[in-house]
């Protein structure tokens, strides 16, 4: 008959046991981020993070819940690095939010694999078995990724006929077009971190005034301008 563990060595067994978790998500984050799940093996990972097969398979039922638990990792170092308790508690003024999105793009741009991850989670599934599962998180990240526009939304003065949900969308949208084109210089062009942030911070600028403020002058401002001259 086995002797029941002393809470010591129980203690030890559990910390034991989130460290071979983890060494196991550290090594699939990056065979996922840099292979995609169809090209990502489990071989690698096993081999990446000096276990056997059958220890992966011990804590992950299979390849596809093995890239959730990356995917709910990814999200988690995320959502710590931008603080959203900081900024629900603070005025979000548009200042804010460029600043919000400019960190955000920060995150990416020193966290490959995480962003590579994360633009597979919205863009594709491994399976029937963990769609329900992949379209939470999808739900999940939208959710938190748009935290900065709303919050701006609701404190700031539309006009009565604005759709708040379609401007959200729109800029939404936007936002993510100006990220991907800065994040193409840096992983693919190669171009210095520095550079690229800069020309994404204009891009962003720009377009938020745009949509923020408009382009074009409306007839009465310009009737009254003209009666000025």
């Amino acid at each position: 008959m086995t002797e029941p563990q002393s809470p010591r060595e129980n203690h030890r067994e559990i910390a034991k046991s989130k460290i071979s978790r983890r060494k196991i998500i550290d090594a699939a984050l990056r065979e996922f981020g840099q292979r995609g799940y169809e090209g990502a093996s489990t071989n690698q990972i096993c081999l990446s993070a000096g276990i056997s097969k059958g220890l992966l398979y011990h804590y992950f039922k299979n390849k596809e819940n093995l890239f959730l638990a990356v995917c709910d990792r990814c999200l988690d170092d995320l959502w710590q690095f931008l603080d959203l308790d900081k900024l629900r508690s603070h005025p979000v003024d548009d200042g804010a939010l460029l600043d919000f999105y400019r960190r955000q793009t920060d995150f990416f741009s020193t966290h490959p694999d995480h962003y590579h991850i994360l633009t597979q989670l919205l863009s594709s599934c491994p399976s029937d078995a963990v769609a329900g599962m992949i379209e939470d998180k999808r739900r999940v990240f939208r959710e938190r990724a748009s935290v900065a526009l709303r919050l701006f939304l609701s404190r700031s003065s539309l006009r009565p006929d604005v759709d708040k949900e379609l401007t959200l969308q729109l800029l939404l949208e936007l936002v993510e077009s100006v990220q991907a084109r800065y994040l193409e210089l840096i992983f693919r062009r190669h171009v210095p971190a520095e550079l690229a942030l800069e020309t994404m911070e204009k891009g962003l600028r720009a377009s938020l005034d745009i949509i923020l403020y408009g382009i074009l002058q409306r007839e009465n401002e310009r009737k009254g301008e003209e009666r000025c001259v």
